[in-house]
């Protein structure tokens, strides 16, 4: 009818609005950490950085601010996110380092986790990051400074193809390894790509990269997220649609060592693979009940409570 279509015509209005909002604030907060970036690049040529390096903390910080100051510009999308608290008060309060992992639904799924961080810890944060936003021109500067790791896709590949260099990602594990054992925290999306089925479905854990909390004891964190797909396609080639994302932060352990234990019900450190599958699947099937339990509470179509004053704190 042609009120249906009417209300179709405005909705894709409001949609276009929305979108073109989003990806305007979130040039103009990308901008900042960018400048910040350059600069950085430009003082190394007499300064070479390093790890510890108070330029590579200011990219960061910088970065963990602005993306803040995004979420409470974009109005129209819902955030509520359960444990962000004691996420940011108790990470690494056992004194070891820490890894995080989370499901990955969408480009935006690191615009999320970055600015959700604590910002006393989030320059101690390394990522392993897709290799193709390193030819992204903006993207490539901050993710150089920050010193995020690259997973080394194999040259050539399909469309569609994930296969790894293993040779290369052999070092890249282990440069993050050394950036844990000196006190640093380690995230990845441990399903290896973005989920092209079902968002409810979190897909299975690759083992390999649980092989780092197996040689070094670490808390373990979890993220789990719903909605985030809706306000990002991942087809789409730009994202900000209204939506309601929901997530959870919660603390799987506060030593993988003890969780991997026999005395825990697990297969012991000793045999590192069967170890690694073990914490993989553990972590897996606990941010599937949470992806879960937030899918049911947030139903398509549900009122939107956004989270604000805390993503600024």
């Amino acid at each position: 009818s042609r009120a249906r279509r009417r209300a179709a015509g405005a909705m894709g209005c409001s949609t276009t609005l929305a979108v073109l909002s989003f990806n305007t604030f979130l040039a103009l907060t990308t901008l900042p950490p960018y400048i910040v970036a350059k600069a950085s690049v430009l003082i190394s040529c007499v300064k070479p950085l390093n790890p510890l390096s108070c330029r590579r903390r200011a990219v960061t910080n910088t970065t963990c601010l602005c993306w803040r100051l995004l979420w409470n510009l974009c109005c129209w999308i819902g955030l509520e996110v359960d444990g962000l608290r004691e996420f940011r008060q108790s990470l690494g309060a056992s004194g070891k380092p820490a890894v995080i992992v989370s499901n990955h639904l969408s480009f935006l799924d690191t615009l999320l986790l970055v600015p959700l961080t604590p910002l006393r810890r989030v320059a101690d944060v390394k990522m392993f990051v897709s290799s193709h936003l390193t030819k992204i021109p903006v993207l490539r500067t901050i993710i150089g400074v920050m010193g995020h790791v690259v997973v080394p896709f194999k040259p050539g590949n399909r469309l569609g193809s994930f296969e790894l260099d293993r040779e290369l990602m052999a070092v890249r594990q282990q440069e993050l390894e050394d950036h844990v054992r000196a006190g640093g925290i380690a995230a990845w999306f441990p399903e290896g790509q973005m989920n092209t089925g079902d968002p409810r479905e979190v897909a299975t854990f690759r083992a390999g990269g649980f092989a780092l909390p197996v040689r070094v004891d670490v808390e373990i964190w979890c993220a789990a997220f719903t909605g985030n797909s809706d306000c990002w396609p991942r087809s789409a080639k730009a994202g900000g649609r209204p939506s309601r994302i929901r997530g959870k932060i919660f603390k799987l352990c506060d030593s993988s060592w003890a969780a991997v234990a026999k005395e825990a019900g697990g297969p012991g450190a000793q045999d590192e693979k069967q170890a690694s599958m073990f914490l993989a699947n553990h972590a897996h099937d606990l941010v599937q009940r949470a992806v879960s339990e937030l899918a049911a509470e947030a139903p398509a179509g549900a009122p939107v409570d956004p989270l604000r004053q805390s993503l600024l704190q």
